[in-house]
This record gives structure tokens, sequence and C-alpha cells, in this order.
């Protein structure tokens, strides 16, 4: 004769193998400290919109050149030289603080953001407002050896609206720079509201 009891343990260590085997398996899917905290990358294209939580943008064109003269008659004049975006971007659901917090040119492993240097005649760390864009330049300035590197061909500018995009989103747009020549000098237009 069985004994009821054996039965019962044998069913709750079975019972219990199987909760610790799920948990097991829950603990190492889970997703790391980094990658819970990291930004949510929002694939974007050149000359199309892409829209995260609360950004909309548009890189328009990608230039290469030596020299950048702003709309504010700020001349930028650099050893390396100056990768410049035209963009256009907006705010989606609030304006409350919302500015363009982040605008980097990501080549390879390393990170250049968007000069304030030219002041008002760039869109970077300008505020937002919902439903109106803004269109202008971003410019960044980098050494000229990093343009012309392997790496160059599968360059990023990336846009978010916090100067911080962790757990929040961040547009992520292509650009290949080993196909731009460099041009001795460029003007770009001061930035407009409602443009385009």
């Amino acid at each position: 004769m069985t004994n009821p009891l054996r039965w019962r343990h044998a069913g709750n260590g079975l019972l219990l193998v199987g909760i610790l085997t799920v948990a097991g398996l829950v603990l190492h899917s889970a997703p790391d400290r980094d990658l819970q905290q990291s930004a949510i990358p929002v694939q974007g294209a050149l000359g199309e919109s892409a829209s995260g939580r609360n950004i909309r943008a548009t890189v328009h064109s990608v230039a290469v050149t030596e020299s950048v003269t702003a709309g504010n008659g700020w001349a930028g004049t650099t050893p390396g030289i100056w990768v410049v975006a035209d963009v256009t971007v907006e705010a989606v659901v609030d304006d409350q603080g919302a500015t363009l917090g982040t605008a980097v040119l990501r080549i390879g492993d390393l990170v250049y953001t968007a000069s304030t240097r030219p002041q008002t005649a760039t869109v970077a760390g300008r505020g937002l407002a919902t439903g109106i864009p803004l269109t202008g330049p971003l410019m960044f300035e980098v050494p000229a050896d990093v343009v012309s590197s392997a790496t160059s061909g599968s360059s990023t500018i990336e846009l978010a609206v916090a100067s911080d995009p962790r757990v929040d989103s961040l547009l992520v747009v292509p650009v290949d720079l080993a196909e731009l020549p460099a041009q001795p000098a460029i003007e770009v237009d001061f930035p407009e509201w409602d443009a385009r």
C-alpha cells in the first residue's frame, strides 16, 4: 500500500523544482540595470521624419566643410572639420521645459556634441514648441581624420529632448560621412520657426 503523504511530499518537491526553474529563467532573461535605464532608440532615415515620445525631427541634409558661417554672422574655423546637419525639430506632447537637449554625432565609439558656439544660430539646446517646427543647423566640430576613418560610413546623428535621454526616446539617423566630399566653406541659415 502506498503512502499518500509520500506522494504529497514528492509532488511538493517537484512543484518547488518547477518554481525555482521558472524563477531562474526569469532572472537570467531579465534586462540588466544598464539596459533597463538605456535610451529607447527610434530609427530614422535621412530626409524622413522620425517621432519619439515628445520629439519629432527630420535630418534634411548633412555636409562636411572646413569652415562654416552661421546666420548670425558667426564664423567657425577649426583645425579639424565641421559636420553640418540641417534639421527640423519640434515637441510632440508638451513643450514645458522641452529643449533639444541631446544633439550628438556618433562616429564608431566616438561621440561629438553639437557646438553651442554659434549661440542662437543653431538649434542645439534651443527650446521646442509643441506642433511648431524649428528648422536650422547643427554643427559638429570633429577631427578631420575621424571623418575620413573607416567607421565614418556608419555614423549616426542622435537627437532627444533631454540632455540625459535614458528611459526616453532617442532618434537615431544613420549618415554615411565617407560619401560626403569636404567643401571649403558653407553658409547656413538662421533657425526659423514653422519652416518647411
